[in-house]
């Protein structure tokens, strides 16, 4: 059976540290090789996969009067196919080397006016080039130290939703779901070190995370991130992590520019009826750096009793929670409680007809829309203000998108042929036919209860 990453494919990733890394894991295996023939291959994995969906409702763009005011989908459907092929080797035992490469055939959403948007597009990219090197018992390591381009998970349960520490930003606040891959894609891309410690027999696990800005800018920042997970008894499981987010700049001027665009907004004095106007403090800036928190729980009941009809998956219940940025500034980020994103999952008992039919829930309160276009744009840590702060109360009736769903199920037909389906209100952005965020740079499912999406994937490899 293919080895799927667990995050398809980035075009859009930097070339420049992945062929290097690719260059020098080639370099190392040849050299073992050479010397003592201590290097072993694994079979070569070929993989691909079919997906087709519909956006049944959705819309592009917002509007501060609480109308939409963007490009439409309407049923709109859309079709992807991608490929993969994946080495494997191993050197000396404690060195695994994992190189992959493929292409992804999609058309864009919306296609839009320009002929160009309703042609085949396609995209060629890395889906991983890593390197893991283990410590002490290669039976149960004690440590492993890991490198390179490579998908990264710490909320095993989560299928759409969740996975917020990395996959999300402090200041502007936003949360991505899908992009290259639509469906199962509660995972992150690192590029950059991870180094794991297992302890307590291994039911605690420490990860500390380097990681490269590779997705909004600015651009190749560090982001120095924790990640604990302890397996208290059977059934039951823990969570934490803490994210540094963008502490290590490459250029420190780009975090805070102090440009007047940038300048916190504060409230100025109240007139008689208790209603505030806001100005500009010139001595006081926005900024991208930010403490990222998250915690989790996942209980499995069946670890306190014995019922073969179901599934290994059914009856899980899981949550997360996460703060996306612990400081406050004025209007665009007052509260604390506003850049919290709460998911509930649960496990749908299948009983054995699916490998797993999840339900994810998720309230995320924010006051503004959660757009990208400031920090893509115009590099700014900021969110869009379509009007100006003084109309607080049109951002109020405009943001009514505080609920996400998601419902997932997985089949594996037989060996190598598995079956995907999801339908979802979510944090989709759409990729445009030129492969930029744009004209999605908010959510294209933004109205509670009213958009959402489906797909359906055929996925196969040996």
């Amino acid at each position: 059976m293919s080895k799927r990453p667990s995050f398809s494919l980035s075009p859009a990733l930097p070339a420049t540290l992945t062929t290097l890394l690719l260059a020098g894991f080639f370099a190392t295996a040849h050299a073992a090789d050479e010397a003592d023939g201590g290097v072993r291959y694994s079979p070569i994995s070929i993989a691909g996969q079919i997906d087709v969906g519909q956006v049944i409702n959705g819309e592009t763009g917002w509007h501060e009067s609480g109308s939409l005011n963007g490009v439409k989908f309407d049923g709109d459907f859309f079709q992807r196919t991608g490929v993969w092929i994946t080495q494997e080797a191993t050197v000396r035992d404690r060195l695994s080397l994992t190189m992959g490469v493929g292409g992804l055939f999609w058309y864009a959403l919306p296609t839009g006016g320009d002929p160009s948007s309703k042609l085949t597009q396609f995209g060629p990219g890395i889906s991983q080039a890593q390197a893991m090197y283990k410590f002490g018992d290669l039976a149960a390591p004690k440590a492993s130290l890991q490198m390179g381009l490579f998908p990264y998970k710490y909320n095993p349960d989560a299928k759409d939703l969740g996975e917020y520490l990395l996959r999300s930003g402090a200041y502007p606040n936003y949360v991505i779901s899908g992009g290259w891959n639509m469906i199962s894609s509660a995972a992150y891309m690192v590029e950059g070190f991870r180094f794991n410690l297992s302890l307590m027999d291994g039911r605690f696990q420490s990860d500390f995370i380097l990681p490269m800005e590779h997705d909004i800018p600015p651009m190749f920042d560090l982001s120095p991130t924790y990640v604990a997970t302890l397996r208290a008894v059977p059934g039951v499981e823990f969570g934490a992590g803490i994210d540094c987010n963008h502490c290590i700049a490459i250029k420190p001027s780009k975090l805070s520019p102090h440009i007047p665009e940038n300048q916190v907004i504060v409230k100025d004095s109240a007139d008689v009826d208790g209603n505030h106007t806001y100005l500009r403090d010139s001595t006081k800036f926005y900024t991208f750096m930010g403490l990222k928190l998250m915690g989790r729980l996942s209980l499995d009941p069946k670890a306190f009793f014995t019922a073969s009809i179901l599934g290994e998956e059914d009856l899980k219940l899981y949550g997360e929670v996460a703060v996306l940025g612990l400081k406050n500034y004025g209007f665009l980020y007052e509260k604390v409680s506003e850049r919290m994103p709460l998911m509930v999952g649960f496990n749908v008992p299948a009983f054995k007809l699916l490998d797993v039919l999840s339900v994810e829930f998720e309230y995320y309160p924010t006051r503004f829309p959660t757009s990208l276009y400031q920090p893509i744009a115009n590099q700014l840590p900021t969110l869009d203000l379509m009007q100006g702060p003084a109309d607080k109360a049109s951002y109020d009736r405009a943001n009514k998108d505080d609920v996400k769903w998601a419902i997932y199920a997985k089949k594996e037909v037989i060996k190598g042929i598995q079956l995907y389906a999801q339908v979802a209100s979510d944090h989709l952005r759409s990729i445009a036919y030129n492969a930029g965020p744009q004209p999605t740079f908010v959510p294209i499912t933004n109205r509670n209860g009213k958009d959402w999406y489906y797909i359906l994937r055929l996925q196969f490899g040996i």
